[in-house]
């Protein structure tokens, strides 16, 4: 009788944890239905759904392995834990860009992984934002240099943009340097005054970013969150083509981090680079719950995901 109870028990927690309902954008398949080994964007974006379609299933049943629901999990096991995992196992940058994909910035910390920045050179009215400066801007710098694009750089721990813009004129002219902290709440009489991205995008009057650069801290939980949650209210895909950001997830649960990085699934964001902050790991000798993704949205139109 204990094993029949064991098992039922085994049985209801596998049930109780149900997968993220299906999420995948779906594209026309014209281009896939002839016989030629070359596809358009939109084929290689519809291939590339299916492969992440079938690395979501891995996700899950790897939760089920270790939980058996998300709740059962923790981020990053302690040593001589017997779970042989940590959090980004689950979430592996499995999508691939459709054009070149290329580091922009030194290497090491501040530069970024982007994707098809060919697409962009010539763009007019091109859009960056970056939401986190500190004192090196190697990636705002080079994306000036090399494309059309206005910079907005946002970042309350720092007056201005690091010498890499700063000290040349050709620059800085085409960045502008705000003394904001970005969060998923407008509190504008705040010290630091805190500002969305959807409103700062009204306030200057974008409705597009070719780029967007986010590295706040932790803050970048509740601040995508908000823009989700805006957008979809609206009925309107995201606001970007695409998301190079830093997270922090020292002071997530297993379980919070799943909610969150399912939100950005369905909204259309999808991984195509990842590194760990190694930096930050060899400085404090900690676990590496500082890490780099660069996502692709898939969602909307825009050139990125046109051909």
């Amino acid at each position: 009788m204990a094993g029949i109870a064991a098992g039922v028990v085994c049985t209801m927690l596998l049930l109780a944890y149900r997968p993220h309902p299906s999420l995948y954008f779906s594209r026309s398949t014209g281009a896939l239905g002839g016989t030629s080994s070359i596809l358009s964007i939109q084929g290689k974006l519809q291939k590339q759904e299916d492969v992440y379609e079938a690395m979501v299933q891995s996700r899950h049943a790897l939760i089920r392995k270790y939980g058996p629901t998300p709740e059962k999990l923790e981020a990053f096991p302690k040593v001589g834990s017997w779970a042989k995992y940590m959090l980004w196992d689950f979430f592996p940058a499995s999508y691939n860009c459709p054009y070149e994909t290329e580091r922009v910035g030194v290497l090491g910390d501040g530069g970024k992984w982007v994707c098809g920045l060919s697409r962009l050179v010539d763009k007019p009215n091109c859009v960056v934002y970056s939401a986190g400066i500190s004192t090196e801007s190697s990636f705002e710098a080079e994306l000036v240099k090399r494309t059309k694009c206005e910079v907005f750089g946002f970042d309350f721990s720092v007056q201005k943009f690091g010498p890499e813009v700063e000290n040349y004129g050709s620059i800085r002219q085409r960045t502008h340097f705000y003394p904001y902290g970005i969060s998923g709440e407008d509190k504008h009489e705040a010290h630091p005054p805190m500002w969305t991205l959807q409103t700062l995008m009204r306030e200057h009057g974008h409705t597009f970013i070719d780029i967007l650069k986010v590295d706040i801290e932790g803050s970048e939980f509740d601040t995508l969150t908000s823009m989700i949650k805006y957008f979809k209210e609206r009925g309107r895909p995201l606001p970007f083509g695409q998301l190079q950001l830093e997270i922090h997830a020292d002071k997530i649960t297993f379980a919070q981090f799943l909610k969150w990085w399912e939100d950005l699934e369905e909204a259309g964001l999808r991984p195509f680079w990842t590194e760990p902050n190694l930096l930050y790991t060899n400085w404090f000798r900690n676990a590496p719950s500082y890490t780099e993704y660069s996502f692709l949205n898939v969602g909307g139109n825009h050139d990125i995901i046109r051909d």
